[in-house]
């Protein structure tokens, strides 16, 4: 380790769809959050490591930040604003690709109160046809957050991810090696398993089905060579759960052989997973069901 070493947790704030799933996985070079097109797929704070000679950054995921009135999202948006609290710095990233609006108008109120210790990453450099400069978005932005430094990056091909890694570790406290430097998770195997599910039912479904899912793992057993598990998709409406489960059951046998081999890969060992689905009607309004959710 370095004479004078870096280490902090950095968290990650945005509108929905905006790359930071993405970013996630890029920085880490390992899979640690989900990623989809679809919006607010990101439900629970999740770190990812980065480890170098002379720093070690851990990234804190948060839902992508909107306003809607279920018990879910205040839950979600209560997450986002608890993880800028707590972390040594904020990582505001924003869609160059999409126009500003009022979304992005709340997030920017969310961050300036933490101006002092936050980065603006402008992302999705390689989806625009003009300048960074020249687009919408950094300009209402920029001129609303001046004096906060930002970056151009593309969290999807890598381009100025290290450049950003660099700035955030110049501003970065010393500190101490928070997670083995192997690490780059500190994600629980439920959890993971959970997430997984999630992202191939997103993958194989009709748009209205995917933010009315959650999945739980109701067993587990775990040895050095093997995991099995069973867990629950969870959907609002018996309709859904027809579209889940597919004709003869197709498309969860689809989930489960795609979640399967996403998690051999992850663990690497062998992974037995089973299945089920189940309807909890409006589940994301029921509150004594999503604060368990949050409190698993």
């Amino acid at each position: 380790m370095a004479d004078s070493f870096k280490s902090g947790f950095v968290s990650l704030i945005g509108r929905p769809s905006s790359g930071k799933s993405t970013l996630m996985n890029t920085i880490c070079g390992f899979k640690v959050s989900i990623v989809s097109p679809l919006p607010q797929t990101t439900r629970f704070a999740v770190r990812g490591v980065v480890t170098e000679p002379n720093y070690q950054i851990v990234f804190i995921d948060t839902p992508g930040y909107h306003k809607m009135e279920s018990h879910l999202n205040r839950e979600l948006t209560t997450v986002a604003e608890q993880t800028l609290r707590d972390g040594d710095l904020v990582l505001y990233l924003v869609d160059l690709s999409r126009d500003f609006g009022e979304e992005e108008e709340a997030v920017v109120n969310l961050v300036r109160p933490y101006k002092e210790k936050a980065i603006i990453v402008f992302n999705k450099i390689d989806n625009i046809t003009t300048k960074p400069q020249e687009c919408n978005v950094f300009n209402e932005v920029h001129s609303r957050l001046p004096d906060i430094p930002y970056v151009f990056i593309s969290a999807e091909n890598g381009n100025g991810i290290k450049e950003m890694e660099e700035r955030i570790a110049s501003i970065l406290p010393e500190g101490p090696l928070y997670y083995p430097e192997e690490y780059v998770t500190d994600q629980s195997i439920p959890f993971r398993i959970e997430e997984t599910v999630r992202e191939k039912v997103f993958e194989r479904t009709k748009e209205e089905v995917p933010h009315s899912v959650y999945v739980k793992t109701d067993n587990l057993h775990v040895t050095a060579s093997k995991i099995k598990a069973y867990a629950t998709i969870y959907v609002d409406r018996e309709s859904q759960k027809g579209i889940v489960v597919g004709k003869n059951g197709s498309v969860i046998k689809e989930i489960g052989s795609a979640a399967r081999e996403s998690l051999t890969e992850i663990f690497e060992r062998n992974v037995q997973l089973f299945l089920t689905v189940k309807v909890h009607a409006n589940w994301k309004k029921d509150k004594k069901f999503v604060d368990k959710m949050f409190s698993d």
